[in-house]
């Protein structure tokens, strides 16, 4: 199994790609994500609901945070109401844990956690978990023991799966640099007021080391000298002490003209995971429709003509339709409840064994889909827990909604719901997008630029310039606003003016 990561350093965005096929998108968002820190203002509190909307900045959405999230700061273990622990215009830091969506403000909790490759530091708990993804009960009694002795006073600490095998000194330097993170965040509380942005994870580079590098990655292609050296630096502080997995994993700058999106074939299939339907193997369909919550997904036969047994057939397209789901569920990052309507099959073997194909594919998946149940109308109900905006509310966000008194015609364009009108809104949404994201200018290697002279008024000369020769001059009192100097030129400068003194 070959598994990669591509990334484009210049577009900000990265793809895993297993077996030639494009299975994670990874993108930083400029506004609210995941982990992002804030200093925030109570603005509204709702008590019949427990919950309350925090100020994050002065023009974004606000966030909102529910009594289960705001333990740290309860003075009482019994407190019920909200009302007895936040007060309007009251200063708190706040943590986003889910990301907005098209009518939604982020998710906020109060109880901070700093992640780490290896460990996650929560300055307001007190207490010591270990990954449930740890199965082996002598490493989990090991990573519990290295625990109880790192643990900073007052501060809980998770171990996170990917710390097996690895050195003490490896997650002791992790765990120094989260909390040199936390003290410099405990500073700018004191000095800066509300609302306010702490910490964002802005480096994609070390967000994809961090949260998705594993062993099994055979290697990483970027197109940056300065994201390589970066790469080295993470995988070299992560990785030092696993020799062999840093061997293992091959490291590429990609230099060619075309861009890195392009040959990897990136963009096409973001494009093609915006479309609502998906075609499978030796004919048949599905139909993806995507809502806030809610996602359902219908599997139609089609042209299968494959088998002349007409329940096989309709075995064997579910079968082929439940990879693709599984496939379009990680690449879409779909998340909350989703409905998946199979062709119906009468017996209840057949059924059993789609279920137990599906499970196996959803084992992988990092989200954690559940299956809840096959109703009695042949529906299956699952849920996948929410890591990340979807593709669909990166790509088409609420300012591709908005419409003015001008756009009208597209209001009722938008409201006739026909199939080619249907098609060509998401194209021209899907293309808005693409173009809008990525940079698809090509760079040559020698670009050559022509000279260009600035030589001032005459009224300016003797009094704010000082000229090298008649075309160079430098401007003294601002010395900010100057270009380049050439250094030869400088070194004459500076040699007139020592001679003088």
């Amino acid at each position: 199994m070959i598994k990669k990561i591509v990334i484009s350093h210049y577009n900000n965005l990265a793809a895993i790609v297993d077996n030639n096929k494009i299975q994670e998108i990874i993108t930083v968002s400029n506004l609210y994500q995941v982990n992002d820190i804030y200093i925030g203002t109570v603005e509204k509190i709702f008590s019949s609901i427990n919950a309350a909307f925090i100020q994050l900045n002065k023009s974004g959405k606000s966030g909102f945070i529910h009594i289960n999230d705001i333990k740290p700061l309860k003075r009482e273990k019994h407190v019920k109401n909200i009302e007895e622990v936040l007060s309007i215009n009251q200063v708190i830091l706040v943590q986003i844990t889910k990301e907005p969506t098209i009518y939604k403000g982020p998710r906020l909790t109060a109880n901070i956690h700093l992640h780490g490759k290896y460990v996650v530091l929560m300055p307001f708990c007190n207490t010591i978990c270990i990954s449930h993804q740890i199965y082996d009960d002598n490493e989990r009694t090991y990573l519990h023991s290295l625990a109880v002795l790192l643990k900073p006073g007052k501060m809980g600490l998770l171990i996170k799966s990917s710390a097996q095998g690895i050195q003490e000194n490896i997650i002791l330097n992790d765990l120094d640099y989260l909390k040199k993170q936390w003290n410099f965040i405990e500073k700018a509380i004191i000095n800066h007021a509300s609302p306010l942005l702490l910490y964002k994870d802005e480096d994609l580079i070390k967000k994809i080391i961090r949260d998705f590098y594993e062993d099994n990655i055979t290697k990483i292609i970027i197109d940056s000298k300065e994201g390589l050296n970066r790469l080295n630096y993470h995988l070299y502080k992560w990785n030092c002490g696993l020799k062999s997995t840093h061997q293992n994993t091959k490291l590429q700058l990609y230099n060619q003209q075309k861009c890195i999106l392009d040959q990897f074939h990136i963009k096409h299939a973001i494009n093609n995971a915006l479309k609502p339907k998906v075609k499978l193997p030796y004919g048949g369909h599905i139909i993806i429709e995507s809502n806030e919550a809610l996602t359902v997904i219908d599997v139609n036969s089609g042209s299968f003509n494959k088998s002349n047994n007409s329940k096989e057939a309709i075995l064997k397209t579910n079968f082929y339709a439940a990879i693709e789901i599984a496939h379009q569920l990680k690449i879409r990052n779909i998340n909350g409840v989703v409905i998946i309507d199979f062709i119906d099959m009468s017996s209840q073997g057949d059924q059993l064994q789609l279920l137990e194909h599906f499970s196996k594919l959803l084992k992988v998946d990092n989200a954690k889909p559940q299956i809840v149940q096959l109703s009695e109308l042949g529906l299956v109900e699952l849920t996948r827990r929410r890591r990340g905006q979807s593709l669909q509310e990166l790509f088409m966000n609420d300012n591709n909604f908005r419409m003015n008194s001008r756009d009208s015609k597209f209001i009722k364009f938008f409201n006739n719901n026909t199939e080619s009108n249907r098609k060509y809104y998401n194209k021209m949404s899907t293309y808005k997008n693409i173009q809008y994201l990525f940079f698809n200018k090509k760079f040559k290697k020698h670009v050559v630029l022509k000279k260009k002279y600035f030589k001032p008024p005459k009224i300016f000369t003797n009094q704010y310039f000082n000229y090298i020769d008649n075309i160079n001059p430098i401007q003294l009192l601002h010395p900010k606003a100057n270009y380049i100097i050439p250094l030869q030129l400088y070194f004459k400068l500076v040699g007139n003016k020592l001679k003088v003194l």
